[in-house]
């Protein structure tokens, strides 16, 4: 299932879905904040979390859950799998980009700012068609769940403490998005729901069934 999830839908499906669309055209999605995602000043320091904060929070909570507590990993890779293939589906009927924004900061880029040029290098590899919902949220929301169920079912101070990080990084990882200009709120917010509901769902079914 974490083949399926990073290869064929995070990779290679998302990928397509940034392809269907020429530049400058989908969606967007400011208008739904009132001007508050306008408002949100670019911070390229923020790139951190989006990029070297997310990916070890999303690959350790996988691999331990995978290989350590399988049966609760099982439920986590179906969640994400399913996640996924939502979002695609949502891409490709309904493509929200955030191209603006980046025209209008390239035009006028921060010259000899490492962190400004990381935003811009991950602007660079991403077509932003692929916005709403928000992948970085809704994966950071569903590895925080996974590290919340566990602390339930099995207290201790370690479980505790590493869902505290997770919901920390997590926070981190959707503000990110926000402050270096690769998505809108409503993205966040949608990204946030689907990972809960398809979490909950997938979670609760399987631990009925005996499988978590």
């Amino acid at each position: 299932m974490l083949v399926l999830f990073y290869t064929l839908l995070n990779t290679i499906a998302y990928d397509w879905t940034g392809q269907l669309y020429p530049a400058g055209s989908g969606y967007s999605l400011a208008f739904l904040s009132i001007g508050l995602d306008n408002a949100i000043p670019f911070i390229p320091e923020w790139v951190i979390f989006y990029v070297y904060l997310f990916y070890p929070l999303a690959i350790s909570t996988m691999l331990y859950f995978a290989f350590i507590k399988y049966k609760e990993g099982y439920t986590l890779g179906w969640s994400l799998v399913i996640i996924n293939a939502i979002a695609i589906v949502v891409y490709i009927i309904f493509p929200v980009s955030t191209y603006g924004w980046r025209q209008d900061l390239l035009a006028h880029p921060i010259v000899g700012n490492f962190w400004a040029n990381q935003a811009y290098a991950v602007w660079g590899k991403d077509t932003s068609f692929n916005c709403f919902p928000s992948l970085h949220a809704a994966v950071s929301t569903i590895c925080t769940y996974a590290w919340y169920r566990q602390s339930k079912m099995r207290p201790s101070t370690i479980t505790r403490s590493v869902t505290i990080a997770a919901l920390i990084i997590a926070s981190g990882v959707i503000l990110s998005t926000l402050f270096i200009k690769q998505h809108y709120i409503a993205d966040e917010i949608a990204g946030i729901a689907l990972a809960l509901g398809v979490g909950k769902f997938v979670f609760r079914r399987f631990a009925e069934s005996g499988n978590s």
